[in-house]
């Protein structure tokens, strides 16, 4: 079981009973683990005690009430749990450095946003007067590009933001885009995103609800192909340093290799999962190094970062992740250019495979995938298998199944809008087959369209109890089921009309 699920179902069980006395026996029984064992993954996570989580998140959403609400103070303080006015006061004070009066009064900035992957929650902004410990970490848009060397260190200014958005959620490709885009190459998202076959697949393991469902690793039976596909298209050579072959030293003289020469470097792992984000510069010798990633906010993974002005992350302990898996560089420009007819064939090829066996970098036989058509149906019978969804199931496999779930949507939303815009693209500037175009779009975005549908099935895009609750009802699963075959039907039919696309171009 992912370690982080127990953060997530922590998390979750405290602000869905915010306002209540919160039982840690209850909380033994739904997530599976001991009160000492919880106690220390949050301790780990958020770098505070189970107790001073809990009256953190109580502060934070009755700071949200304070502003967003007319109720009187007092009965603010007694309903998230108070026992007087007073100890609200006090405990008010002793985290935001203010007293709740003057936080009203003051109209500080309180709103929903990401605590946790996943996980939206009342939250204080951070403000120049707020002593609150949970600032937002926001990209410096006026940040110029420069080049800061110092004796054992190098830092590269104005490298743009990595991280999750809801245009762009695919980080190998928010990477690329990013790096290239520092390195004076302008190139498209959606260009990418077809390139890479991002846009095209879908994957569902066969043995077990794998959470790296949607690991841009698992496109392709020899996983790095990825970077083969996405530089090719990007018209770069490209370098690829791997843990299974190296060593940490053989990671900082790369990095330090790459920084002093002006280029950054794309990093699978450093912070959290293996995804791709970038290192923008180094310190202490590359122990230290500096850069974006999709995880840097995520308590859960990021304890121990903290973040350089610009809102880049500072991590030295990137080689202990045992997810840092790869380095890779971005080379000299290449002249070969790939054709509209070369990334359909791949896409193609993408969409009618059937199952994949995906090999790590050694070429040993890593994990099996149910690909294209039969991902659809794999996925569909796997929600509706009740013996999975029990009544009695612990909270983290409930996230885990949730998880899951959004992968696979987001696999399907995000990849099928990016495929119809690639469509649409080919179709305008080759008009013979602009028609068949539009209507392989049209396919597209229906299945993209069902994907949406599947969170309003739920109850929205977010991680809570009640949307994890409403996943468990087989009703609601049914209805999910009935969506993810809608979207398997036109992408079948799109498909069609692209391996017909391919033969004119």
């Amino acid at each position: 079981m992912d370690y982080s699920l127990s953060i997530w179902s922590i998390a979750t069980f405290i602000e869905s009973n915010i306002k209540e006395d919160i039982k840690y026996e209850e909380l033994e029984q739904i997530t599976g683990f001991s009160y000492r064992h919880l106690r220390s993954i949050i301790k780990s996570a958020t770098g505070i005690s189970l107790s001073n989580y809990i009256l953190n998140r109580r502060i934070a959403n009755a700071a949200f009430d304070l502003i967003h609400s007319v109720k009187p103070i007092t009965d603010i303080a007694f309903e998230y749990s108070f026992n007087s006015y007073d100890a609200f006061a006090r405990a008010f004070k002793r985290i935001t450095g203010k007293s709740p009066k003057q936080f009203r009064e003051g109209k500080y900035n309180v709103g929903h946003r990401r605590i946790l992957m996943s996980f939206y929650a009342p939250e204080i902004y951070k403000d120049t007067d707020i002593t609150y410990n949970h600032p937002t970490i926001r990209e410096d848009l006026k940040m110029e590009k420069r080049i800061e060397k110092g004796i054992k260190s190098c830092i590269l200014f104005g490298v743009p933001k990595v991280s999750y958005t809801y245009e762009e959620c695919t980080p190998l490709a928010v990477s690329i885009k990013a790096a290239l885009n520092y390195m004076g190459d302008q190139i498209d998202y959606t260009y990418l995103m077809a390139a890479m076959g991002a846009a095209f697949r879908l994957r569902w393991n066969k043995d077990y609800w794998d959470g790296g469902n949607v690991d841009v690793l698992n496109i392709y039976e020899k996983q790095y192909d990825v970077f083969t596909h996405a530089f090719d298209a990007s018209n770069r050579d490209f370098s690829l340093l791997t843990r299974d072959n190296s060593t940490k030293e053989d990671f900082k003289a790369f990095i330090i290799k790459e920084i002093d020469a002006g280029r950054p470097v794309i990093a699978l792992g450093i912070i959290g999962p293996p995804e791709a984000g970038i290192i923008t510069g180094y310190d202490n010798n590359g122990d230290t190094v500096l850069g974006w990633n999709c995880f840097q906010e995520n308590k859960e993974v990021a304890s121990d970062v903290t973040f350089h002005d610009c809102g880049y992350y500072i991590t030295s302990s990137w080689w202990d992740n045992p997810e840092t898996a790869a380095l890779v560089s971005i080379g000299e420009k290449k002249t070969e250019n790939v054709t509209y007819k070369e990334i359909l064939k791949n896409a193609i090829h993408i969409l009618s495979t059937n199952q994949i066996t995906v090999q790590d970098g050694s070429g040993k036989a890593r994990d099996v995938f149910a690909c294209g058509q039969a991902a659809y149906e794999l996925w569909a019978a796997s929600i509706l298998d009740e013996s999975q969804f029990s009544q009695n199931l612990i909270m983290p496999l409930k996230i885990e199944k949730l998880m899951c779930q959004g992968d696979a949507q987001a696999m399907v939303g995000e990849g099928r809008s990016y495929a119809a815009c690639f469509l649409e693209w080919i179709g305008k500037n080759n008009t013979t087959v602009q028609k068949q175009c539009s209507d392989a779009a049209s396919h597209f975005r229906k299945s993209a369209a069902c994907a949406i549908k599947m969170y309003e099935l739920r109850g929205g895009f977010q991680q809570s109890a009640e949307v994890l609750d409403n996943f468990m009802r087989r009703d609601v699963r049914e209805k999910t089921a009935e969506m993810i075959m809608e979207a398997k039907d036109n992408e079948k039919k799109a498909l069609e009309i692209i391996k017909e696309i391919a033969t004119f171009l």
